[in-house]
């Protein structure tokens, strides 16, 4: 189901708001909201301590106390609004959005076993491992968040990742890169070695554009063939617009589709049709 961004709302009061985020699941534990409302405030932890196995720095256990259900009704209209951003319109899409959706996701995945989930709560980009998941076999799963992942983001992650590994003598049995979207020449498939250790890498992708111009049979033609892009490199239109842009020059563009383009069998050879045209305008760096 989709809802319209915050700003369209019509009623925008807190008992709306509220019967709206009631709706959300799963329901937030009492130790899950509190978690929650610390790390959106970005409120620092407080006299944790660094020593012991089971403690990594900047880390907090969460989801043990899952027999628990949070009360909503404490929330003030700015801790509601929030959470419509980032649970109902989904408008927000920064990395703390995609790491508490992607939180929320692991309650639904029928064959992870989990022993114990560590959330990153520090506000430190230097620290990209978001979640630390171990399972009953000691099994460890380390997830980054992004918002857009691109190749450069994706080997800051890995660098940062073994940096992680290095401080917290930890290595992880499988790494997530949980993103809201992603370009698609991210070397996904190709392990990495961490001290002799061969890891796979997963991707998680969050779906954003349901009703997309294209989809994956489709060859994407930019300015008469100046540019051909396969429709399944990319997630929603958006997403297309963004790398057409970042290529172009200051100049219109038209962007074509031709249905059907990579199927395996073309019984017909498809005409292509006009997706999208407009000007696209570099802004001015300001010196």
């Amino acid at each position: 189901m989709n809802f319209q961004y915050y700003e369209t709302l019509k009623e925008k009061s807190e008992k709306n708001l509220f019967d709206l985020v009631e709706k959300i699941v799963p329901e937030f534990t009492k130790g899950e909201l509190k978690i929650y409302l610390d790390d959106i405030a970005k409120i620092p932890i407080k006299n944790q301590k660094s020593s012991g196995s089971n403690s990594i720095k900047g880390f907090v256990d969460i989801g043990e106390d899952y027999e628990t259900v949070a009360d909503l009704s404490i929330l003030k209209q700015d801790q509601l609004e929030s959470m419509y951003k980032y649970f109902i319109s989904r408008e927000i899409n920064d990395r703390l959005a995609v790491k508490w959706r992607f939180y929320q996701f692991l309650k639904y995945i029928p064959n992870l076993m989990i022993e114990n989930i560590k959330i990153n709560r520090t506000a430190d980009p230097e620290n990209a491992i978001d979640l630390l998941i171990e399972e009953p076999e000691g099994n460890i799963i380390l997830v980054l968040c992004f918002d857009k992942l691109d190749i450069e983001l994706y080997s800051e992650g890995i660098n940062k990742l073994i940096e992680f590994v290095h401080s917290s003598n930890i290595i992880p049995n499988r790494v997530i890169y949980a993103v809201n979207k992603t370009y698609r020449n991210i070397p996904i498939e190709k392990s990495i070695s961490i001290d002799d250790t061969s890891i796979n890498l997963e991707l998680w992708v969050e779906w954003i554009d349901q009703d997309s111009m294209f989809n994956g049979e489709d060859l994407i033609i930019v300015n008469n063939n100046e540019l051909e892009l396969a429709g399944f490199n990319f997630i929603s239109t958006q997403d297309l617009l963004d790398y057409v842009y970042e290529l172009s020059e200051e100049e219109q563009i038209s962007i074509y589709r031709q249905p059907g383009y990579f199927s395996e069998i073309q019984e017909n050879v498809q005409e292509i049709e006009l997706v999208w045209k407009g000007i696209m305008v570099k802004k001015k760096e300001i010196s």
